[in-house]
Formats: structure tokens, sequence, C-alpha cells
């Protein structure tokens, strides 16, 4: 029997989600694994061939048809932690990058509310500053400066919708 390191060399993910399909079913033909795994027909044969060259799985007729079980060595294989080779995607997996996901975009809303108070508040801070100063240029070039940044940051949120 191969090692668990030369079943990584061999195997991809498409037979090792074949092979877990199996294990799951305790058993499955075609059909069941082109549904379980998402695979079309012809993915699913290949693997269950190359499964059956290497000794992981065998294919045994039954009146329903060819079903595709673990072998011996298939159970030692992936008792000796064959699929801890691979990164499969669990569903926790996919919800903690959803939550996230969530919460980046609950602080990006937050930092779109923040700018858009910033620009107010320059802009309310720019007119008692003329009223009080008049038209003086380096006030004048403070805030153009300052409306420059406040729009930079706008146009970076916004791009990144």
């Amino acid at each position: 029997m191969p090692t668990i390191s030369e079943l990584s060399d061999v195997l991809d993910w498409e037979a090792v989600t074949v092979l877990r399909a199996i294990d799951d079913d305790g058993g499955a033909g075609i059909d069941r694994l082109v549904e379980t795994t998402g695979l079309d027909r012809s993915q699913v044969e290949n693997r269950c061939q190359q499964l059956s060259t290497l000794g992981l799985a065998t294919e045994t007729d039954t009146d329903d048809g060819p079903v595709h079980e673990l072998t011996g060595a298939g159970h030692g294989a992936v008792g000796n932690g064959l699929y801890d080779d691979y990164d499969l995607v669990g569903d926790a997996d996919i919800d903690e990058l959803a939550e996230r996901v969530a919460e980046l975009l609950d602080r990006r809303d937050e930092l779109r509310s923040q700018v858009d108070l910033l620009a107010e508040d320059a802009t309310e801070l720019r007119t008692r500053a003329e009223r009080q100063f008049g038209d003086r240029e380096d006030v004048r070039a403070e805030f153009e400066s300052l409306m420059d940044d406040v729009e930079a940051l706008e146009r970076a949120l916004s791009e990144e919708s």
C-alpha cells in the first residue's frame, strides 16, 4: 500500500472528494457520486478508476448496478489521515469568512459615514474661517488641501464598492 505522502503526491482534490463521498455513503454508484460531489460523470469515473488502481476503492456489482466501496487499504489511508493533507473547506470555514466580510463591510460603511461628517465639518469650518479672516491666500490654501484629502478619501471608499 502507498504511504500517505505518496498518495498525496498522486491524488488531487477531486479524487479525495470522490473517496470521501464513497466513504461517507459506505459505498456508492457513479450517479450518487456525481450527485454528492458536484463533479461531472467523466471526472467521477476517472477518479474511481484511479482509486481502484491505487487499491483504495473497489467496484462491486450489485442488483442496483456497480457500487464503489473503500477497500481495507482505503480505510487504512483514511484512518492514517489522508484527508488531513487536503484543505477541504467546511461550512464553519465559510461561515467564519462570511462573518469577517460582513464586519469589513460594516467598517467600510462606518468609514464612509465618518468621511461624510468630516467633509461637512470642513465645509462649515471653511465658511467660518472665510468670515473671520476674509479671503486670505494661506487660509484658502490650507482648506483646499484639506478638502483634497477628504475628496481622496471619498473616492477611495467609492472605488472599493
